[in-house]
């Protein structure tokens, strides 16, 4: 028996946001509430360059209002832009010293480092140009963070400590709230630290950037808790470390200096977000990045130090509803002819049939000759092969949002199991057999017996028969999709209904024929993507009907030909995965052009 399967994810309940509606009561500085599957734009625009923010730029900070203030270590000065702006609107001198980090409050005050001379932080006032001194510090401050009590505090990195001041205190004298001033790797002690964070818990995050790691304090304790990087088993290899901030559920996002990236954790731990491949100059691509933070929008800027620029990364989606990609596509967008060979035989074996892309991208395809599931991170080309007990021919499986994975053990057990997530546990969900009809089961209601949802067992081409259904796929309001295939026809069955109604294929107006399709899935519009297997393309619909995407030159092997694809996936930009089942291959068809044509009407009256 072949199971497709699909999850329902909209049962239960589920708590909308407003996009930009990322600022929280309690914080001092932007935290999105970033969902599992938050995903930004890889292609970067310079926001700043060497002629305005100078050389080896380091500090940049994004208040709640949108504001950005950038250190020029080279002028001494603080460079300002406000929201929406492209070129500064302020610039701010003092008597600086090749200030690295900065911080703005909300009441509009700016703290900056000037300790490598003057072994001070200074302060400039709401609408002031001038500056005064707040907090006596040993040396530099690479890190500058102002908490909800309004105390400051310092990475004075060559001390190997950090400092603090409550600034409702006339005093300037600064106390030391982590590190000994010697450099260890102990609990206790620090080497070089440089970032710092402040929850709203008033806990104490350092990118302790010499032991490759990321500390927190908890609040009033000199011990530290390594939540990130060396000796700290199951989260990510860090190598000298700078920057560090958190979002509002907690997650760490890390500016990793000398491995030329950026990378960010979730409830399914750590994964690379930018600068993933090789360092250089590319919009792609980082030299040394240091300090990274939010706009309110959750759109990220990163001080790429190495190539002497403020680089700002556009949020390309934040849906908490799902955890699979829907990208919202124009009529008129284009991927490449030509794709890339993803995955081959010699990995996910013979006759490929499932592929599923999460949220954060990475990519799971069942091998059912090894019986194994393998998966790739976001950017990588190297695949974990995961051993699940008696699974027997998988076909397809599904991640849903808690990171559990349901897999078709059908073919042998004739039942789909889910493996919880990050452990072999296995739970037998679904009992199946027999064909031509799709069933469906609400989870955690004390049984395994599902449920017709269409079809009646029967092969046949009425309304509420079918024929060898393959591909599936739930629609945000439950209504149900059917690759019906020797029907040569996609049915859909209405929420709550039995009966389906042909809405592409044989029986439809739809101006395509069909055969033999295997796949289905659905855009943010709703518009259908069908893997049409025996004509071996893939073909869309639109708001001017159906065309064909790729695969448009008939059956074969080379870069732009399918042969018999079977199944296929978006991953967050767009891109088409699709397995090539008689290639015995994964191809990738990147997304070339997605600019929406704007029609306009021309009245005049003679």
């Amino acid at each position: 028996m072949v199971i497709n399967i699909s999850f329902d994810e909209h049962v239960g309940k589920i708590t909308s946001m407003a996009f930009n509606l990322f600022l929280f009561l309690g914080t001092t500085i932007n935290q999105p509430n970033l969902c599992p599957s938050t995903t930004w734009y890889t292609n970067a625009i310079t926001f700043a360059n060497s002629t305005t923010v100078g050389t080896n730029v380091y500090g940049v900070f994004v208040s709640i209002n949108n504001t950005i203030y950038v250190a020029n270590r080279q002028t001494n000065k603080v460079v300002v832009w406000f929201e929406g702006s492209i070129n500064p609107d302020k610039i701010l001198s003092g008597s600086l010293s090749a200030p690295f980090d900065l911080f703005a409050t909300s009441l509009g005050d700016i703290y900056v480092d000037n300790g490598a001379n003057n072994h001070r932080v200074d302060k400039f006032s709401l609408n002031s140009n001038a500056s005064n001194s707040v907090m006596s510090v040993p040396n530099q401050c690479t890190g500058i963070f102002v908490d909800i009590s309004n105390t400051l505090y310092c990475t004075a990195y060559t001390s190997h400590q950090v400092v603090k001041k409550w600034l409702n205190d006339s005093v300037l004298t600064s106390t030391i709230v982590a590190g000994t001033g010697t450099a260890g790797s102990t609990a206790t002690t620090l080497n070089t630290p440089i970032g710092v964070f402040v929850d709203a818990q008033v806990n104490l995050y350092v990118a302790d950037c010499v032991n490759n790691r990321i500390q927190m304090f908890p609040i009033g304790q000199f011990t530290g808790i390594t939540v990130a990087g060396a000796s700290a088993p199951g989260t990510i290899t860090l190598n000298y470390p700078n920057g560090i901030i958190l979002d509002s559920n907690g997650y760490l996002f890390i500016a990793d200096t000398s491995n030329n990236r950026v990378v960010g954790s979730g409830p399914y731990g750590f994964r690379c977000l930018f600068g993933c491949t090789t360092s250089g100059s590319a919009s792609t691509q980082f030299i040394s990045p240091t300090t990274l933070r939010f706009d309110t929008y959750g759109n990220l800027y990163v001080a790429d130090n190495g190539n002497n620029r403020v680089q700002k990364f556009i949020l390309a989606s934040n849906s908490c509803s799902i955890y699979y990609n829907q990208p919202t596509f124009c009529s008129n967008a284009l991927w490449s002819v030509n794709a890339i060979t993803f995955a081959s035989s010699s990995t996910i074996g013979t006759l490929p049939y499932g592929i599923f892309i999460d949220g954060i991208n990475t990519v799971y395809v069942p091998n059912r000759v090894s019986n194994t599931i393998l998966s790739w991170p976001q950017w990588s080309t190297t695949y974990t092969s995961n051993s699940y007990s008696n699974l027997s021919n998988p076909y397809s499986l599904f991640m849903s949002m808690t990171g559990d994975i349901y897999i078709d053990n059908g073919y042998l057990y004739g039942r789909v199991d889910k493996y919880i997530f990050n452990t072999s546990n296995r739970v037998t969900v679904m009992n199946v057999n027999g064909s031509c009809y799709v069933v469906k089961l609400l989870l955690n209601n004390g049984t395994t017996i599902p449920t017709i949802a269409a079809g009646n067992g029967s092969p046949g081409s009425l309304s509420n028969m079918l024929n060898s259904p393959q591909g599936i796929y739930v629609d945000s309001n439950l209504n149900l999709y059917i690759a019906d295939c020797a029907n040569n026809r996609i049915q859909f069955v209405q929420t709550g209904q039995l009966d389906g109604v042909t809405i592409v294929g044989n029986g439809s107006s739809a101006n395509i024929t069909l055969n033999y399709p295997t796949g289905i899935v659905l855009d943010a519009n709703g518009y259908l993507f069908i893997v049409d297997s025996y004509n071996h393309r893939i073909i869309a619909s639109s708001y001017y009907g159906f065309r064909c995407i790729v695969g448009c030159s008939g059956g074969g092997s080379s870069a732009s030909q399918l042969s018999f694809p079977q199944s296929m996936a978006f991953d967050s930009y767009g891109n088409i995965y699709v397995t090539d089942r008689n290639n015995s291959r994964v191809q990738q068809f990147a997304l070339q052009n997605n600019s929406c044509r704007k029609l306009f009407v021309y009245n005049s009256t003679l």
